[in-house]
C-alpha cells in the first residue's frame, strides 16, 4: 500500500539546498532535529560541529579506551589480549565514524522518492523556498490556535486540513520552479539577440509569453493559498484573544457584582464580538476546506 493510502501526514525536509515536502518518511544524513506538530513532521540538520570538535571527541574516547584497556589486561594477565584487541579496533573504528558523521553537514534524505516519486515535491531555487518558508510560517500560527478552538472544529481534521494545504502549496511552488527555469532560458536566448530566422524570433517570442501566463497562473494560486491561510490563521487568533478577554470579563464581572450596589453589568459587546469571530473561524476553515481538503495529488 502507497503511504498516501494513509491519513494525511505531511514530512518536510530542509537541508541548506534543498526542501522536500513528502507524504511519507524524510530524515537526514547525519543529526537531525525533528520537531512534530499536528499532522506535520519537519526534519532538519542538527547541530554541527567543527572538524576540531570531532577530532578532540575522538583523541578523548580513544585515551578511554586505551585506559580500560589497559586495566583488563593487568586483571586477565593479558590472557585475552587478542579478543581485546578487536574490542578496541572495533571501538575506534565506531568512535571515528560517529565523529565524521557529527562533523559532516546533515543533508536531506527521502528513502521512497525513486518508489513514490508523485508524493515528493523538491523545492530547490531559493525564492520558492522563502515562499514555502513563509507559507509553513502561516499554518504553524494556525496550528498554535487549534487547541483553543476544539470547540468550533475537530483538531485533528483541522490539523490534516494545515497539511493538505502546505502540500498545495508545495506543489504551487515546484511548479513555479520549473517555470522560472523556463524563463529564464528563454530570457537568455532572448538576450543575446542571435536568431537563425524570424521565425525562429516570432516562436520564442510566443513561448515567452506562454510562460509569462503560466507565471502568472502560479502566481495567482499561491496568492490565493496565502490569502486563505492568512484568513484561518487572524480568525482563529482574533477568536482566542476575544475568548481570553470573554473569561476576563466574566470572571471581573462576578467580582464587580458582589461590589457593586445595584448588581449592573455590563459584558454583552465582548460577547457579541466573540460570536462574530466563531463564525469568522468556521467560514476560514469551510473555504480553506472547499479549496484545499482531501488533495493528495
Amino acid at each position: 500500500m502507497s503511504p498516501s493510502d494513509h491519513a494525511f501526514h505531511l514530512w518536510i525536509g530542509r537541508d541548506s539546498q534543498v526542501t522536500a515536502v513528502a507524504l511519507t518518511e524524510m530524515r537526514m544524513s547525519g543529526r537531525a532535529n525533528v520537531h512534530e506538530w499536528g499532522s506535520i513532521t519537519e526534519v532538519t540538520p542538527g547541530q554541527h560541529i567543527t572538524g576540531s570538535a570531532a577530532s578532540k571527541r575522538v583523541t578523548i574516547q580513544l585515551i578511554v579506551v586505551a585506559i580500560v584497556s589497559l586495566y583488563v589486561c593487568g586483571l586477565s594477565s593479558a590472557a585475552y589480549w587478542w579478543l581485546l584487541l578487536a574490542v578496541d579496533l572495533a571501538l575506534v573504528l565506531l568512535a571515528v565514524t560517529a565523529a565524521r558523521k557529527a562533523a559532516s553537514r546533515s543533508t536531506v534524505v527521502a528513502p521512497d522518492i525513486d518508489i513514490y516519486p508523485d508524493i515528493h515535491r523538491l523545492i530547490a531555487t531559493h525564492e520558492e523556498r522563502l515562499a514555502f518558508r513563509d507559507l509553513q510560517t502561516l499554518a504553524e500560527r494556525i496550528g498554535r490556535t487549534l487547541p483553543a478552538l476544539d470547540s468550533l472544529v475537530d483538531p485533528n481534521e483541522a490539523a490534516e486540513l494545515v497539511a493538505e494545504s502546505l502540500w498545495e502549496g508545495a506543489g504551487v511552488l515546484a511548479r513555479r520552479q520549473e517555470i522560472r527555469e523556463v524563463r529564464d532560458d528563454l530570457g537568455r536566448h532572448a538576450s543575446d539577440g542571435s536568431f537563425e530566422s524570424k521565425r525562429a524570433h516570432l516562436d520564442l517570442q510566443s513561448q515567452q509569453r506562454r510562460a509569462d501566463e503560466l507565471w502568472e497562473e502560479a502566481n495567482a494560486d499561491l496568492a490565493r493559498l496565502t490569502s486563505h491561510l492568512t484568513a484561518t490563521a487572524e480568525a482563529g487568533e482574533r477568536f482566542v484573544r476575544d475568548q481570553d478577554l470573554e473569561d476576563t470579563l466574566q470572571r471581573t464581572e462576578a467580582a464587580l457584582n458582589k461590589l457593586s450596589l445595584d448588581g449592573s453589568h455590563a459584558g454583552a459587546y465582548a460577547g457579541e464580538q466573540l460570536a462574530d469571530e466563531t463564525t469568522a473561524v468556521l467560514t476560514a476553515y469551510r473555504e480553506l476546506n472547499d479549496l484545499y481538503g482531501g488533495g493528495k495529488s
